[in-house]
């Protein structure tokens, strides 16, 4: 649909020699009313031809006004309603396609490696990475059904000092269990150690393991032992509550391989070679601040060991060399600082508007109107497993979605739980569910099988405004689902969802469908079946179940 303007747009621009506009910006206005898009083109105009926008938009308005959209020209923008039969035709060519109608190439198999959750395995995963994992997925999904070809990558950040810290707090509560207690290792262990209940039951998988072999050990290889080991297992829980979210990776790619390997040795190589690295203070450093950062970074201390930053370069530095075209990170909120200087460090190396980074907030899990704390270093948190045993996964992915990645997002357990319209997940999966409803009941009274039948033909029937809007709504998701895409904003998707839901409740409980006219009914199922097949689409693209009963 937006896509239509945009060419028939171009079309006058290049018809009646008007400048030429780079990227035409066509957006939903804030007001019904106002029509189905708006643009500021004749603001763009107005400039070099040195005359009021409304004149500008007044004009374009009046010569490209057709049969398939009105145009009208409101406070100097250009605004467009598409017309009822141009609504009715396309609905008709909606039905035929079914959800062929939404896709596009837009991809056109470009590689895109997607890096998201990377949860340190230094404890459970906590719901924020739940919301991490669910926009990647989702964004995942979205890429490939528009023609990316999509890896999915977790990022294993199994090296470095938490996970000492890890294999200390481990070894601490596993000497605990021998009615042992080593000063230096409790000091440490009180001041920086993870202190929730799991590390207790990981030191008695250890103790069942290796038995008393690790009191036997040097200490740095005992604590070695322990975080190896409780990265493995605590990897094994997140990998199963991924799973249980249907969120899957192509691969799990190790921190540790890095170092292994000699990749990080390799990309700090590279920078040296390229004149962008410095000695001071015994340590190594990179000219950060030559690529716009607001100081220089180390990449090997002074004690001759790699910074966390050193090895994000090469991890990223060995993405780009595996052929990947688009780099896509999936972050916590709390990294926003860190951009800059991966930036710097791949400009540095001659990658650039290669790597899209996308945000992610932090959830507030709220029940009884109060909210829950979570402390992983204290022990006192809701963990996503928990989370989807109480509300489910369909709950939890749907609820995820329901702002925008980079803006905090409060989850109020109790409504999730409701069957009623305040519950948005019930409420849209419900709407699925009345339409699949109707489409029993016409079976049974009828024998008309919907799946079957060419209702198509019957859209010429709807005649009320309501109708023309609900079908406008449909059609509309196709520009819904290529932004979400494009845009990486996979909320837009269950906000229209919600929107589509409400219109069609509305509608369903106003207007009967089993009515005596035979054209007037299969109409309404027509109506009933585009926006079911609207649903059911959109809830698969973000991994939520569209029932048939509820």
């Amino acid at each position: 649909m937006k896509n239509l303007l945009i060419k028939r747009l171009t079309e006058y621009i290049n018809l009646n020699n008007l400048p030429k506009v780079d990227n035409l910006v066509l957006e939903s206005p804030k007001k019904e009313e106002y029509g189905d898009y708006s643009t500021n083109i004749a603001f763009i105009f107005a400039k070099s031809a040195k005359k009021n926008p409304q004149e500008i938009a007044n004009r374009i308005a009046k010569d490209l006004s057709s049969m398939e959209f009105t145009a009208q020209a409101i406070g100097g923008f250009l605004n467009f309603t598409f017309t009822e039969n141009f609504v009715k035709r396309e609905f008709e060519k909606f039905l035929t396609l079914g959800t062929d109608y939404f896709k596009e190439d837009l991809g056109k198999g470009k590689k895109v490696i997607l890096e998201f959750v990377s949860a340190n395995p230094t404890g459970p995963m906590h719901i924020g990475h739940g919301r991490g994992a669910v926009v990647g997925d989702v964004i995942a999904k979205l890429l490939k059904s528009y023609g990316y070809n999509v890896y999915r990558e977790y990022y294993i950040n199994d090296a470095g000092y938490q996970v000492h810290l890890l294999g200390l707090s481990v070894f601490h509560r596993y000497l605990e269990l021998f009615g042992i207690e080593n000063p230096d290792i409790k000091e440490a262990f009180e001041k920086e150690g993870y202190k929730g209940l799991y590390i207790v039951d990981l030191a008695k998988d250890v103790k069942a393991f290796y038995g008393q072999a690790l009191l036997k050990e040097d200490i740095g290889k005992a604590i070695q032992v322990c975080s190896q080991y409780s990265v493995n297992r605590l990897m094994e829980d997140i990998k199963h509550v991924l799973k249980s979210m249907n969120v899957i990776f192509d691969s799990y790619f190790s921190e540790r391989s890095l170092l292994e390997k000699g990749l990080v040795k390799e990309v700090i190589e590279e920078l040296t070679k390229r004149g962008f690295t410095y000695e001071k203070d015994g340590a190594l450093w990179f000219r950060s601040t030559d690529f716009g950062d607001d100081k220089d970074r180390v990449l090997i201390r002074s004690d001759g060991t790699y910074t966390y930053f050193a090895n994000d370069v090469a991890y990223h530095y060995n993405k780009y060399k595996r052929d990947f075209e688009i780099a896509i990170n999936i972050w916590g909120a709390d990294h926003h600082g860190y951009l800059p200087r991966l930036e710097a460090a791949l400009k540095a190396l001659g990658i650039k508007d290669w790597l899209k980074v996308e945000f992610v907030q932090m959830v507030r899990l709220l029940s009884g109107g109060q909210e829950i704390r979570m402390s992983k270093r204290t022990g006192e948190f809701i963990t996503l497993k928990e989370l989807i045993e109480d509300v489910g996964q369909d709950a939890v992915r749907f609820m995820f979605l329901t702002k925008r990645s980079d803006t905090p997002l409060d989850f109020d357990i109790d409504i999730v739980k409701e069957k009623t319209s305040d519950n948005p997940v019930f409420y849209v999966q419900y709407a699925h569910a009345r339409i699949m409803g109707v489409t029993r009941e016409v079976k049974a009274r009828y024998g008309i099988d919907v799946d079957n039948e060419n209702l198509a033909n019957y859209v010429q029937f709807l005649s009320q405004d309501v109708e023309t809007k609900l079908m406008k709504k449909c059609l509309l998701f196709k520009d819904v689902l290529i932004d979400a895409a494009e845009n990486l904003m996979p909320h837009i998707i269950t906000y229209n969802l919600i929107s589509l839901a409400k219109d069609f409740h509305n509608y369903y409980n106003h207007n009967r469908v089993l009515v005596d006219d035979k054209n007037l009914m299969k109409a309404r199922l027509a109506l009933f079946q585009g926006i079911g097949k609207v649903i059911n689409y959109s809830l698969k693209l973000i991994g939520v179940e569209a029932p048939s009963r509820m």
